[in-house]
């Protein structure tokens, strides 16, 4: 069927993959949850100062760092409190925070 994986590198979209069976894992992981990854509230007076404390339940797919920043910001204006999500970079689990001002990443 002439079916492959395929991601963005630079400007460019590239093919990664041909092989069938992780183009079938793939398009079974894209169809799990709809594609949306899978979030869990982990605490919601972390700090003991009412802040949000979100962890990103990784599954071998890592979020997109610009809509991650951006969500943040966005669940801190519902949230009222500094927002906090731990997810998983290139193998690395990192914490991502914003305060109503700015954002902040730190390697846990």
């Amino acid at each position: 069927m002439d079916l492959y994986l395929y991601k963005r590198v630079g400007f460019e979209w590239k093919v990664v993959d041909k092989d069938w069976e992780k183009v079938r894992d793939g398009l079974v992981r894209n169809l799990t949850n709809c594609g949306y990854p899978y979030i869990q509230v982990e605490e919601g007076d972390f700090n003991k100062r009412g802040e949000l404390y979100l962890k990103h339940m990784h599954e071998g797919t890592d979020l997109d760092v610009f809509y991650l920043e951006k969500t943040l910001s966005h669940i801190f204006s519902l949230w009222g409190r500094p927002v906090h999500l731990e997810t998983m970079l290139d193998n690395k689990q990192v914490l991502f925070s914003y305060n109503g001002e700015k954002g902040s990443k730190k390697f846990l």
